[in-house]
């Protein structure tokens, strides 16, 4: 049986997988991105992972992508990746066909191939990581827009986003966001058991830390994720209104927190949505922590197979 390899290049992690046809995962590696070489670092993992029977090698990358010449255009969250022709550079090392797709694309297609959109022909997938990415799947297929809901602007004079703009929704919902809120409401004085993390400094807080403060009861850790569902459910009801799909498909490493800010999130749906286009479905992914590598092997299938 034929296998694919699929790559997830986030601002923290790199996950690698090796996919078969019918979308399982046959092998993982996943290690920390450095902060140079990230192409070093993705090929040393490739030498341990390929196998004689893979036809392929799909990346996702955050950010703008020339997907002809498999160049990363802009990536606001890894810029060390800017301008890198990771295409070329792949082809050349491992004399396989290379894809290079925006991460969150590749997500959306792991959805509509083997996950939670299998039943929808339009849907829009979310993933909430370091940063937040978007696709959608329209008419059946991989909308090839920019579909970058991560910079809708919720608030015209917010927070600053590594994309240059200033109230960006990722800059309100992402993991970065969720630590820089944290740390703004400690500096302000707000009561809270993340003062107790980290030996008392808590610049080192990560989203994973608010996560399980909110798990332990945690009011401040709690107001955080309640207010990461209202600005996801304000910009899901602009992406309802604009686009009319059946379903929208939430994943990515903040998943975790679902029970924090879902409640939230649907009724910011509810009230700003049109009428007559609701209901929606709201769904987690079924792929919380691999589906953009998923779906990027599953792109090498689709494309290779229908070139061949």
């Amino acid at each position: 049986m034929k296998s694919a390899i699929g790559i997830d290049v986030g601002g923290t992690n790199i996950k690698v997988t090796r996919v078969s046809e019918r979308g399982e995962v046959v092998e993982r590696i996943t290690g920390p991105t450095p902060p140079n070489d990230i192409t070093g670092k993705i090929t040393m993992i490739l030498r341990d992972i390929l196998k004689p029977d893979v036809i392929g090698i799909g990346v996702g990358v955050a950010g703008i992508i020339d997907k002809k010449r498999g160049v990363v255009l802009d990536s606001p969250n890894i810029p060390t990746l800017n301008n890198s022709p990771l295409k070329e550079t792949l082809e050349r090392e491992f004399s396989l066909p290379v894809i290079v797709e925006n991460d969150a694309n590749a997500y959306a297609y792991s959805e509509k191939w083997a996950g939670a959109g299998k039943d929808f022909d339009n849907f829009v997938a979310l993933t909430l990581g370091t940063g937040l990415g978007s696709g959608a799947i329209y008419k059946g297929e991989l909308f090839e827009g920019a579909m970058e809901a991560g910079h809708i602007v919720v608030e015209p004079n917010g927070r600053s986003c590594p994309c240059g703009s200033f109230g960006c929704l990722e800059s309100y919902v992402s993991g970065r966001a969720i630590v820089n809120k944290a740390i703004s409401l400690l500096e302000e004085g707000t009561q809270s058991i993340l003062r107790e993390c980290c030996n008392g400094n808590f610049y080192k807080i990560t989203s994973e830390l608010v996560y399980r403060s909110a798990l332990d009861g945690d009011n401040l850790s709690r107001e955080i994720f309640r207010e990461v569902g209202r600005y996801l459910g304000m910009s899901i009801a602009n992406l309802i209104n604009i686009f009319s799909p059946e379903a929208i498909i939430i994943g990515g490493g903040l998943i975790g927190a679902w029970d924090f800010f879902i409640e939230e999130l649907k009724v910011e749906v509810s009230k700003k949505s049109l009428k007559p286009l609701l209901p929606v479905k709201i769904l987690k992914s079924i792929f919380p922590e691999e589906g953009g590598s998923i779906g990027a092997a599953g792109l090498v299938f689709e494309r290779c197979l229908k070139a061949t």
